[in-house]
């Protein structure tokens, strides 16, 4: 998605320099020349906003493939933008080119505009209603994303013949290449989770700044029957696989718990000031997920999870290495006991 950022802001600032330097000019084919510039110049514009939403969605969904639905809605107000400029190389009712070369707005130039700022506002509202799915600081910085179009669009709209909107669309670029840096090294590539690099450092740091009164809920899962599913379906559905069940452990326990891949099917999850209930009720919502998920038919095969999970509060004949080894045993012991009713082996 990030490349298509860079293509259509790359292909807005070519054709609004492009329109600005034939502007005025008179030579053979220059009429024709500025109507093709103009004409794929607000084509373009409103791309950047449709694919910020989708941007967002395969965020949230950590890259598994966005549904039609989304894409018919980010995509909805570049279809309608198209019939108005279309209908301008007749009418003139978004721009118009004059006998003397130049570019001229048309009446209905403010439409444009709005379909512009259209996806940046289904982005804007999509990324709060999913707050829960990002982290803080992804939160804030994606918030961040349509500020300097705003601004561009406003620019233009006050005084007209200034043209900054591939300024403005290319710091929004270096926002996402920010935030892409930000994220992208401490990720796991295939699930987009946190990968167990991050996980050796955030746990002692949240040992080290542990209260007393606040115990840390540790979750370790394994995916039952792993081997099978790729032996069986092939290692692309098993990918598949683990990016659906990504997103299931981020629906279900939400961005209030650190969740990393610990390696191949492994998954860890760490979060303080845990109870025992609090524990408690979150497995059983994830199970319920878990079990809505397989319902739909999704994936021709159904997942199941063994976990172990249990509370550190902060002893000292117990240290972290000891406290994940012995999420480590109970998982195992729920996969045996898994084993033994399916008579079948990872």
């Amino acid at each position: 998605m990030f490349v298509a950022l860079l293509f259509s802001t790359f292909a807005i600032i070519l054709l609004e320099l492009s329109v600005d330097l034939l502007s005025g000019k008179i030579f053979y084919g220059s009429r024709k020349l500025l109507t093709f510039a103009t004409f794929w110049f607000y084509v373009v514009n409103p791309i950047p906003g449709a694919l910020y939403l989708l941007y967002l969605d395969q965020l949230r969904r950590r890259w598994v493939r966005i549904p039609r639905g989304i894409g018919l809605i980010a995509f909805a107000p570049l279809a309608g933008a198209f019939i108005l400029i279309v209908t301008s190389l007749f009418n003139g009712f978004i721009f118009s080119i004059d006998s003397n070369n130049v570019y001229q707005r048309g009446q209905g130039f403010y439409l444009i505009i709005l379909a512009d700022l259209l996806g940046l506002f289904m982005g804007f509202i999509y990324l709060v209603f999913y707050r829960n799915s990002f982290k803080e600081k992804d939160f804030s910085l994606l918030l961040f994303f349509p500020l300097p179009v705003l601004i561009g669009s406003a620019l233009q709209i006050l005084f007209y013949g200034m043209e900054v909107t591939g300024i403005s669309l290319a710091l929004t670029l270096v926002i996402v290449y920010l935030h892409m840096q930000n994220t992208q090294a401490n990720k796991d590539y295939l699930t987009s989770l946190y990968n167990r690099s991050l996980c050796e450092q955030y746990f002692p740091s949240l040992l080290g700044r542990q209260k007393k009164d606040r115990a840390i809920g540790g979750i370790l899962m394994d995916i039952n029957g792993f081997k099978i599913i790729n032996d069986s379906f092939g290692h692309e559905l098993g990918d598949k696989s683990l990016r659906y069940f990504s997103r299931l452990l981020l629906d279900s326990f939400g961005s209030s718990w650190f969740i990393a891949r610990y390696g191949g099917d492994e998954f860890i999850l760490f979060k303080e000031g845990v109870t025992n209930g609090d524990l408690e009720r979150d497995i059983v919502h994830f199970n319920e997920q878990l079990e809505r998920f397989n319902s739909r038919g999704t994936l021709p095969f159904p997942l199941s999870v063994s976990y172990g999970c249990s509370l550190y509060e902060g002893s000292d004949s117990v240290d972290g290495d000891a406290f994940v080894k012995s999420l480590d045993t109970l998982m195992y012991e729920q996969k045996r006991l898994y084993h033994a009713s399916h008579d079948r082996r990872k």
